[in-house]
């Protein structure tokens, strides 16, 4: 099975070389003759989540400000997590800034905070980390976020946690993979699997990459996050799969070319 799946990433190499380049081709005006959809004046594109939202936003804000469709809006917050509503509760804050920015595409990306307890204020209850009310709690909180913006009429995708460098971590992610999948798509979001993305053809931590006749790092030193290349990778995959899933929004979006 693991053979499948690399494949079906490397079928998408050419689009994930491109953001290598860090080249994004304009988005067309006109889809073809035909009278096909074409590219709204807007594209409001929203990203919640933690240090790895966060980066990828980043990371995308300087090559997509040069375009006149897509308007990227922040609403990550590093250091934070689904576990902590005590500290930052992201159904709320999901729910206000669908609300104020009116999207039309909500990317969410968490978990790398998220090993820890679960704390529910109402019962005044921790769940341990692979626990059954952790795993409940949790995949209830992922589905008032999905939900949140779905009802908005926002299309929503949802990023995986990515292979990590330590093997406790990357199994922990694994099994948080597992529960985020199962909520977000049951609430209506489209899943992006960065797992494979992020590891090589035995399925172990992938630090960097072939490019060309180089290798280039783009995983950060501290074998969670990405370097600012590797978020444009991961940003690749992003948009490809937003084609793919809501054609609708190809035109607004715009396309990775080769270098």
């Amino acid at each position: 099975m693991r053979s499948g799946r690399w494949h079906g990433f490397s079928t998408r190499r050419s689009l994930l070389c491109a953001a290598a380049a860090g080249l994004l081709a304009p988005a067309g005006r006109a889809r073809g003759a035909e009278g096909a959809a074409s590219a709204p004046e807007r594209l409001n594109l929203l990203f919640l989540g933690d240090s790895l939202a966060q980066g990828l936003f980043l990371s995308l804000s300087p090559v997509l400000r040069r375009r006149p469709t897509p308007r990227l809006i922040n609403g990550t917050l590093h250091a934070t997590g689904v576990t902590r509503t005590d500290e930052h509760d992201w159904s709320s804050v999901t729910r206000d800034l669908v609300a104020l920015h009116e999207p039309q595409l909500v990317v969410f990306w968490i978990g790398a905070n998220d090993f820890r307890p679960l704390v529910v204020r109402e019962e005044r209850v921790r769940h341990r980390f692979g626990t059954p009310g952790y795993a409940e709690h949790y995949a209830r909180r992922v589905v008032e976020m999905t939900g949140h913006a779905v009802h908005a009429g926002a299309r929503v995708l949802w990023l995986g946690l990515p292979n990590m460098r330590e093997p406790q971590f990357a199994g922990a992610a694994r099994q948080l993979n597992a529960i985020q999948q199962a909520a977000a798509a049951s609430a209506g979001a489209q899943w992006v699997d960065t797992w494979d993305a992020t590891s090589d053809a035995d399925g172990r931590y992938l630090p960097s990459v072939p490019v060309q006749t180089a290798t280039r790092v783009f995983r950060a030193e501290d074998g969670v996050h990405f370097t600012g290349w590797g978020y444009l990778r991961i940003g690749a995959l992003l948009f490809d799969t937003a084609a793919e899933r809501f054609p609708e929004l190809a035109p607004g979006l715009g396309r990775l070319t080769e270098a």
